[in-house]
């Protein structure tokens, strides 16, 4: 196993001390769909709670740190066993406002997100990375209506999902300074949206750990939901390290 680190998506493409480096981030075919853009009730609180935040983290300077992610790491490429939302999410935010700022270039490290559970995901993630949006429409309007839309993009559940988000983050940040946003979301030194990053060896072989980890597309409780909304509401208040970690753990086991 190798040393866990501290980063921003943005800055997740660089070699680090002991030669670890990631050239792209690799959703394996075993996980499941993008499910933060889902159309059912549940996500559309939870994906306005998520945008809510990284837009007060960017915006209002409140930097927020995501949690760990880790997967497997081979020949540069990252296959998360957990954290294929955030990420996800973090890749969408990332060409939003690369997009309104004019710095979208294919050639850029973060553009370098992959989907392997579709080809037709696969794909878009890898068009989109080349085409920016130019608006004043919403983005699914705008990019439905684009020569280079397929239509059996229309049936892609992940695909579909990333345009319910796109609209949802251009709902929060249409209105932002871009150039203000962009900065503070790609600033090294201190940036607004952070997770530790663990690397892990073998993990991709064995199925069983991600069906484990995962539950192939099990959403999360209604307990789990609240907790994490509620552990972002105290962020800011005295001890809410330790008020998250018991939520997790003892008074979680003690109930």
């Amino acid at each position: 196993m190798r040393e866990s680190f501290i980063t921003s998506y943005a800055h997740l493409f660089e070699t680090r001390e002991g030669g670890t480096q990631i050239d792209q981030v690799e959703v394996p075919l075993i996980q499941r769909d993008y499910a933060q853009g889902r159309s059912d009730s549940t996500a559309v609180q939870i994906r306005g709670s998520f945008v809510e935040a990284l837009h007060k983290a960017i915006i209002e300077d409140h930097p927020i740190s995501l949690d760990f992610v880790y997967g497997d790491l081979g020949n540069g490429t990252l296959k998360p066993l957990d954290g294929q939302q955030r990420l996800t999410t973090l890749f969408l935010l990332h060409w939003y406002l690369a997009s309104r700022t004019g710095r979208l270039s294919p050639d850029d490290s973060w553009t370098r997100f992959r989907y392997s559970t579709r080809p037709t995901a696969e794909l878009f993630c890898e068009l989109l990375g080349r085409h920016a949006f130019a608006g004043p429409y919403t983005v699914s309007e705008w990019l439905t209506d684009q020569a280079w839309y397929l239509h059996t993009w229309n049936h892609d559940p992940t695909v579909q999902s990333m345009l319910r988000m796109l609209d949802t983050i251009h709902a929060h940040f249409a209105g932002a300074d871009f150039e203000q946003a962009w900065a503070r979301l790609t600033d090294k030194a201190r940036p607004a949206v952070s997770f530790h990053v663990l690397p892990l060896e073998g993990a991709v072989e064995s199925n069983a750990l991600y069906i484990k980890m995962n539950s192939r597309g099990k959403p999360l409780t209604p307990f789990e939901n609240f907790k994490a909304r509620l552990e972002q509401i105290t962020t800011s208040l005295p001890r809410a390290g330790e008020f998250a970690r018991k939520m997790d753990t003892t008074w979680s086991d003690l109930f």
